[in-house]
Formats: structure tokens, sequence, C-alpha cells
């Protein structure tokens, strides 16, 4: 069911919700809790009295004409001019009921499911939960302000994003069989910390040879000897995880290029393919995390919406280490760099092979800078004891320095940016954490 309205005329009147919904007292407020058979409503005026306290939706077309009829039945009775829902997203469970009410011209809002739970305790003072006090609990927060965009992607972005999902899905299902191999499989055929002779490597399929590193000592001891077969049962179980290894590559194989052709035709495709380390599937997955560049007024909603922006946990005298928030979607810093080794530090020795390569930028497996006693940043060339707490009093004083954690730009002098990160990596965090560091050793950035 298409929306009346468009994106960018929906995210102009959020904007306008947002700064009136503490202080207008003439809209009707509505707190749906969601499920899956049927959904609890309650009606309220805005800082009002309580029009209807519990109101129960069934989960069907007819429910949902039946209960727009009771709002407008009670929009007549309280006299408001408009009709605000807010939601608590379940799944896509809310999905067709929110659409129903966009398409009959009632303003949807979201309300983030960590801000409900937490603010449900605060109600009675009691830890029970129920559907009317979840919906009570979601007018409370409306009224208040506390409520999200609730966006609507159609065309190419919907299937961007359904097709990103599906891609995620995939690769999980890759490490998934690398790692059953290694911890499952691997351990069984030998001492997991020297490599498998080269008569043992031979009855392998190819899918997992290709995760073995066989020194030329264990190929030459292979040389000389017998193959040995694997046992019956220990065979099939490799077939089996070759099968599902192979099918998982296939379909990524399919999904990455899927994501090409749907993203191609769009311009800021286009326009991602100019910066360095961004490949064809990257920038497809970008588009799908960020949606529609028009939804946003300033470069920091970006860096937020990554979970790449810098925040400071402080009290009274003490201030612990900056750090990302690592917010938002978690899409966004989830991409996989592309594959290649990763840089050097400036003067230092090349790094490893493994090290951080086709990780997560700020994912909980890759290197985190911020968080240890000494921290270098490859990009920046800084270094110090990020780890070390500082205190309020020691920056007193000193300006807030611009934080360039996603590449924006800033007042930087001419010759003092960062150098390009090299191999083709988009290098973000890095950026971020150094930044940081500077910032944390009272330096000033750039």
């Amino acid at each position: 069911m298409p929306s009346l309205r468009s994106n960018a005329i929906r995210i102009k009147r959020f904007r306008e919700l947002k700064e009136t919904l503490r202080t207008d007292r003439e809209r009707l407020l509505v707190g749906i809790d969601i499920a899956k058979a049927q959904h609890v409503a309650q009606l309220r005026v805005a800082h009002g009295r309580l029009v209807v306290p519990r109101l129960v939706i069934p989960n069907t077309t007819e429910g949902f004409t039946a209960f727009w009829r009771q709002l407008q039945a009670a929009q007549r009775t309280s006299g408001c001019p408009e009709i605000v829902c807010a939601l608590e997203p379940t799944g896509t469970y809310h999905e067709a009921l929110g659409r129903f009410l966009e398409s009959q011209g009632a303003d949807v809002v979201l309300v983030a499911n960590q801000v409900a739970h937490a603010n449900r305790k605060t109600l009675d003072g009691t830890w029970g939960k129920s559907d009317p006090k979840d919906a009570h609990n979601l007018c409370e927060l409306l009224e208040r302000g506390l409520v999200r965009f609730y966006s609507l992607p159609e065309g190419p972005l919907a299937e961007l994003r359904r097709l990103v999902r599906l891609l995620r899905r995939a690769r999980v299902e890759r490490a998934a069989c690398q790692v059953r191999w290694r911890n499952t499989l691997r351990p069984a055929l030998g001492p997991a910390g020297e490599p498998l002779p080269a008569a043992v490597c031979a009855q392998l399929p190819a899918a997992l040879r290709a995760f073995e590193r066989a020194t030329e000592a264990s190929a030459a001891r292979g040389r000389a000897g017998r193959p040995v077969p694997l046992p019956p049962g220990f065979a099939a179980e490799c077939t089996d995880l070759v099968a599902r290894l192979t099918a998982a590559q296939a379909r990524i194989a399919t999904l990455e290029a899927a994501l090409v052709e749907v993203a191609a035709p769009l311009p800021a495709y286009r326009l991602l393919l100019t910066l360095p380390g961004i490949g064809p599937t990257l920038a497809a997955i970008l588009l799908a995390e960020i949606g529609d560049i028009a939804w946003y007024t300033k470069f920091s909603q970006l860096r937020k919406l990554a979970g790449l922006d810098i925040i400071w946990v402080e009290s009274g005298e003490w201030a612990g280490t900056p750090r990302i928030s690592r917010a938002g979607r978690s899409g966004g810093r989830s991409t996989r760099r592309p594959s290649g080794p990763p840089s050097a530090p400036p003067g230092g020795p090349a790094a490893p092979p493994s090290s951080r390569s086709g990780r997560g930028i700020g994912s909980r497996s890759s290197r985190r800078p911020w968080n240890s006693r000494r921290s270098s940043c490859g990009s920046c060339g800084a270094s110090g004891a990020v780890g070390a707490p500082t205190t309020r009093r020691a920056r007193r004083g000193r300006p807030s320095p611009p934080l360039w954690s996603l590449g924006g730009g800033g007042p930087r002098g001419a010759g003092s940016r960062p150098p390009a990160p090299e191999s083709g990596r988009l290098d973000l965090l890095p950026l971020a954490s150094g930044e940081a560091a500077r910032v944390q050793r009272g330096g000033t950035p750039g």
C-alpha cells in the first residue's frame, strides 16, 4: 500500500513534530503495542485527558479499517486536528499497520526498543509487563517527543535494503562454515598449532585445502609417504561442509551482482565509486545503509548514523577515554573493507596479513586502539597514551576540536590532511581514534 506523502515531505513533517510534541496540546496521540495476532492501542489528548485506555486491533485489513473509524470518531470528539501514532518496531509486524495509517494521512513515528524498555519500569514502579501497559508507555514517550523517524523506503532503495539483508545472512553462513572447520573438524586431524601433512591435505576437498597452509617441510614429508584415507564419517562431514560453503559462496556472488544491477542507475552510486577504496558492492551497501541523502541536513547526522561519533564519559573531576559511540545502524560499521594487505604505520614495520584486513569498521573482532594503553593511527601518524584517563580540569578552557571521524572536512591547513589510505582500504576508524588520541593528550587536531 503506497504512502500518500513522499519521504521528503514526511521527514520535514517529522522535524516539525519533534519541535512541538512537548508543547502542542491539540493532537490526538495514539500508542500502539505491536503483536502478531492483534495489537493494543491507547488514545489520549496530548498533555490532557485519556480518551480510550485500551483498544484491541485485529491484525487484519478489516481490523485496520475499523480502528481508523474509531480514530476518526475520537478525533471529532476531542476536536484535535492531527493524529500522531507511535509504534515500537517488532520485526516486520508493524509495517502493515504503519503503512495503512500513513496512507490514511496520520503521522506515524517509531519509539526505540531500548527507550521503551527503560521507561516501562518508571511508569508504576513495578516489573510487570502487559500489552495495555506497553501502549501506555508508548503514549508517554510520544508525549515527551522521544521518537524516531519512520522510514518508508520505496523503489530501488527498498530493493537494496532487502538484498543487503540477504547478503549479510549469506556471509554469516560462509563464516559459520569456516568456523566449523577451524574449531571442530580441523582439530580432529592433528594438532592445530602445526600444519597438516601433505598426505592428509591431499585427501581433503579443494575448498577445505584452501584453509590450510602447509609448509614445504611438511609437504616433503607427505610426498615421502602414502596418502592417508579419511574415515568415512569424517569424509561425509567434510563433503557436507563443502556443499554448504559452496552454496553460500554462490549466493554471495549472485546477491552482489544483483546489488550492483539495482544500484547502477542511481546517481549517488556513481559518486560513491569515485571515492578511493569503495568498490561496486561496497557502494551499493552504503547506499542501502544511508538511504536518501536528502534526509540529512548536516554531516554529523551521517557520522552518528554509522556510530562513528566520538563520545565522552565524565563524572566529577574524572573523564574517561574518548571512544566511538557504536550506536546507529551497525551495518554502516560492519561493512567489509576491500580485500588487500593493511597499510603500515609511517616509519614502522609492516602489519601482518591478518591484521584488520576485511573486518568491519568498529566491529568487535577488529582491533580497538582507543581502548589500548598505547595507540597509533596509521593514517594520521598520531600515537599516545589513550587509555590513561584525564580530568575535566585538565581540559578546562580548551575549545572542542572538530572530529573528522568519517573523513569530513574541517579548518585544516594546506598540506596537513592525513594521507590517503594505502592498498585501496577504506580506513575510517583510524581517523576517529587518532583524532581522539590527540584530543586526549591535550593537543590540537591537524
